[in-house]
């Protein structure tokens, strides 16, 4: 009965080492489409941000939305002024969508 373990132990490893070149390579094509839509996803916000930026840099000063973020610079938003009515002023935005890029 040993005799039959070790001379199926080749076929085995075979087999195993298959399975292991299978999976390997499936983990790499996974991991290159997963590259590509890291980029198309960089690309992507890259284009929202520009866009937010020109749109907010075309509104007046005294209509562009406080988006509570830090500036550029690292340093906190500016204060909305305390004289705002709430007829004039802007809903907050809701949390972030998914954006489809073709």
């Amino acid at each position: 009965m040993t005799d039959q373990r070790t001379s199926d132990l080749p076929d085995r490893m075979r087999e195993r080492l298959a399975g292991l070149r299978r999976d390997h390579d499936k983990g790499q094509a996974q991991l290159q489409r997963l590259i590509r839509e890291e980029a198309a996803t960089r690309d992507a916000l890259l284009r929202v941000g520009g866009a937010i930026r020109v749109l907010e840099e075309l509104l007046p000063d005294d209509e562009s939305p406080r988006t509570g973020r830090a500036g550029e610079d690292g340093a906190a938003p500016a204060a909305a002024p305390a004289a705002a009515n709430s007829r004039n002023s802007r809903p907050k935005p809701g949390p972030p969508r998914a954006v489809h890029v073709p």
